[in-house]
Order: C-alpha cells, then structure tokens, then sequence
C-alpha cells in the first residue's frame, strides 16, 4: 500500500467521527451554548495535549507558532460560524453547506497557482457535491441565516485545508495540532463570557458527548489530518471529507432524521466521485494567464 493510500484511508477513517458530530452538536447546544462548547473542547484538548508534548516545544521556532495560529484562526471562524448556523438550520443542511468546501478549495488554488483544476478532479467535485444535494436537500426550506453563516463556515474550512497543506509537511503535526486547539480556545474565551455568560448545563449527555468530541473529534481527527494530509493534495483531501456528511446523515437517525432512497444516491454519488479523483488518468489541465498577449 502506498503513502497516499495510507493517507487517503486515514483521512477517511476520521470523517466518521465529525459525521457523528453533526447530530451530537445538534443537541449540545442545548446545553451549551456555541462559544462555550468550543472552549470546552478546544482549550482541554490544546490543554491534554500540550501536557503530553511538552518536551516538543524546547525545540519550537517562531514558523511552527505561525502555522499553528494561523489554522486555528481558520478553524476557530468555520467551528464558530458552523455552530452558531446549527441553532438556525438543520444538521442534514449543515451537512451539506459545509461539505461545500470541496468546491471551495479548487476555486482558491486556481487563483493561487493559476491553473485549473484537470477535467477528472472537475468531474468528481460535481459527482460529489450533487450527491450531497441529493443526501441533505430533503424539503429542507428556504436558505436562512443559518445556511448563510454555514456557507461562510465552509470557505474558511477550505482555507484551513490549504493553510495545512502549505505549513504542516515539514513541521511536528502534534506540536501545530496542539496550538492550533489553544488559538481556538483562547479566542473562543471572550465571546463564551460577554456574549453567553458562560451559561454551561452539565448533564450525563453533555459530559459523555464532550468527551467524544475532545478525544476523537478533536484530538484524534486533527492529529491523523495534520500528519497525514502532507502525503495528498488539498483538493484530494477535500474530496475525501466529503464523507463527512454521509457518516452526519447516517448517524442524524439517532436523533430523528430519516434516511431515503436519495440518501443511498447520494451516497453513491460522492463514492463515484472519490473513485473519479483517484483514477490513474491523466486529463489536461487549464492554466489561469493574467492577459493573453
């Protein structure tokens, strides 16, 4: 198996966990309100981390600090404006909404490196993204500030994805993951006291979910991506998370959504369109010129 396969699997592996999130965050929130659940889960993991890598940090230099405060302010504005959106939307368009960053990826690093994308990534992106409509529109209303607010949430976690490619492939992945979950808790600190008082209800449910997300939504899934996502592309890593919402539309049943015939399409749909972007093909690719003198 090679490096990309391994890392393709990894990336893969930890879009079950933020699916399961979607649900989860759905009814959190109303125990805790979106920038205190975002300390909860940030600054303990950036804290139990921190505690186990420690030592790392002797050796840290002021790029390291940049890139893992840069990603987590990208992280920090998608996480905010992606739970602050659930109060006004539903989890299955959420789902969907975010999923959108694998359009938004490709769109800035065409202006980025001035080329488009080759017609086998175009082609996997609209396989993609059509099978998430099909998973996630179900009747689900006019867009609302919710959609909005999500659609914001999408393009910086797009920006987040290229930010990881561009920072983490020659640095420590623990030593970024860890400040990139402090940047998000510190700054997730004012707003959670100003804004919501700090208004926490602790219960059996909102222990336990907090817990999973700190251990295996956070912790886990930040970790695999930052060490492994430097062995593929941003655009190919972005294709793979579109798994996200299928794994957030499956287990959405838990908390009463339902699961159609579309879904199973839509499914379907996004497997093709990872299957497209992972084909051994050579298709030509466009180059973005500022004038054509």
């Amino acid at each position: 198996m090679t490096m990309r396969s391994k890392a393709d699997l990894s990336l893969l592996s930890i879009t079950v966990f933020w699916g399961a999130s979607f649900p989860i965050t759905s009814v959190i929130l109303k125990y805790v309100p979106p920038y205190s659940l975002m300390v909860l889960r940030y600054l303990a993991a950036g804290i139990m981390l921190l505690i186990v890598i420690y030592k790392k940090f002797k050796s840290m230099d002021i790029k390291i600090i940049k890139a893992g405060i840069l990603i987590g302010i990208s992280l920090f504005l998608g996480c905010a404006l992606q739970f602050v959106g659930l109060v006004y939307t539903t989890p299955s368009k959420s789902a969907f909404i975010t999923g959108l960053n694998v359009a938004i990826v490709p769109v800035i690093l065409a202006f980025k490196l001035k080329k488009l994308p080759d017609m086998k990534t175009t082609l996997g992106i609209i396989l993609s993204i059509s099978g998430l409509a099909f998973i996630s529109l179900n009747a689900g209303g006019p867009i609302n500030l919710g959609d909005f607010l999500t659609l914001l949430c999408a393009v910086a976690f797009a920006v987040q994805i290229i930010l990881v490619d561009s920072y983490v492939r020659d640095a420590d992945p623990l030593v970024i993951t860890c400040i990139q979950f402090l940047t998000i808790g510190i700054l997730s600190i004012p707003p959670s006291i100003f804004i919501e008082h700090f208004s926490v209800t602790f219960n059996r449910f909102s222990v336990i979910s907090l817990l999973f997300m700190i251990f295996f939504c956070t912790i886990a899934a930040y970790g695999v991506q930052n060490k492994m996502q430097r062995y593929t592309s941003p655009t190919h890593a972005a294709i793979i998370f579109l798994a996200e919402p299928v794994f957030g539309a499956i287990t959405s049943v838990f908390i009463g959504d339902s699961l159609t015939g579309k879904t199973l399409i839509g499914c379907i749909m996004i497997l093709a369109g990872m299957v497209v972007i992972n084909l051994k093909i050579k298709m030509p690719q466009l180059k973005l010129n500022k004038d054509n003198n």
